[in-house]
């Protein structure tokens, strides 16, 4: 079995040069000691990476090596798309073992390429290194088409609070590495509707809330009866603290609640509360009209 050890960087550096195709704009992509890049008009840029490690976002027993590549690529477009961006380039970096079978950076390369053909986007370098488990790195470039990005600090008092999609089960499902970031979604939600903030469930629905608390110092009140509940989660709970849902949770203006559409071709949007003050906090709403703190738990790395 050939494998990483065998083929060495320099061989693995041209045999994902062979695999990767090049989009315009890339005037020098891998090879060289950085890329040379055109942008496609003047504006702003917007920057993000995101890493993914075995063990930690991924079961090799249970993820196929392409879903690894589609996940962390996949990851970094969610993180353009919530900012009011399109995905232009990224670079990838692979800490691999040294007895990494070759097919299996094949395959996770096969998902990276397959995320950057449906998003327009081009990889155009990075770096591969010795590792104890397989590691993905992306960094991306995405362009703001829009005057001024939506931050998670935007929210206002009395805005509504949304999400699009279902939440939890992401594990058991298999999501987590087949979600497909809410790229077309977040250009239509904001060629509709004035969204003051927005970011995407990465870490749990009530640990993002909070996140977004505390960025736009407001407290937040959802409603338990409005939750979204995937069929693949254990009830509420999971649904609030699961995690890696990567939909899209956003604030607008009450008086535009009638221009949010409840359907974006096959992905509901669902009005799960409001901004109700100022201060940093969350609350919950149960149906018989108690109100508790939403504690902040959800996916932590410490």
């Amino acid at each position: 079995m050939r494998t990483i050890q065998k083929l060495g960087e320099v061989g693995l550096i041209e045999r994902m040069k062979r695999r990767l195709s090049r989009r315009p704009g890339v005037l020098v992509g891998i090879g060289d000691d950085a890329a040379v890049l055109r942008t496609p008009r003047a504006g702003k840029l917007l920057f993000a990476s995101d890493m993914i490690v075995e063990g930690v976002h991924f079961d090799r027993s249970k993820t196929p090596a392409d879903l690894i590549g589609w996940k962390a690529l996949a990851c970094n477009v969610s993180d353009i798309a919530v900012m009011g961006g399109s995905p232009l380039w990224a670079v990838v970096s692979l800490g691999l073992p040294p007895k990494t079978p070759i097919h299996v950076v094949d395959e996770i390369y096969r998902g990276l390429e397959r995320g950057a053909r449906q998003f327009d986007l081009s990889i155009v370098g990075g770096d591969t290194v010795r590792a104890p488990c397989i590691i993905v790195d992306v960094a991306i470039i995405g362009q703001l088409w829009r005057k001024n990005p939506i931050l998670r600090s935007g929210a206002r008092l009395g805005d509504d609070l949304y999400v699009t999609g279902t939440l939890g089960g992401s594990y058991a499902s298999g999501h987590h590495a087949r979600f497909i970031p809410r790229l077309k979604e977040a250009q239509s939600l904001l060629r509709k509707v004035s969204i003051h903030a927005m970011m995407d469930l990465s870490d749990g629905l009530a640990l993002d809330l909070w996140q977004m608390s505390y960025a736009s110092e407001r407290v937040l009140r959802v409603e338990a009866s409005r939750v979204p509940v995937a069929r693949t989660a254990q009830g509420l709970s999971e649904a609030l603290h699961g995690g890696e849902d990567f939909e899209l949770l956003f604030a607008a203006a009450a008086d535009d609640s009638k221009r949010v559409p409840k359907q974006l071709k096959a992905c509901p949007v669902t009005k799960i509360g409001w901004v109700v003050k100022k201060g940093i906090g969350v609350e919950l709403e149960y149906p018989d009209g108690r109100v508790e703190k939403l504690k902040p738990r959800g996916f932590r790395h410490f």
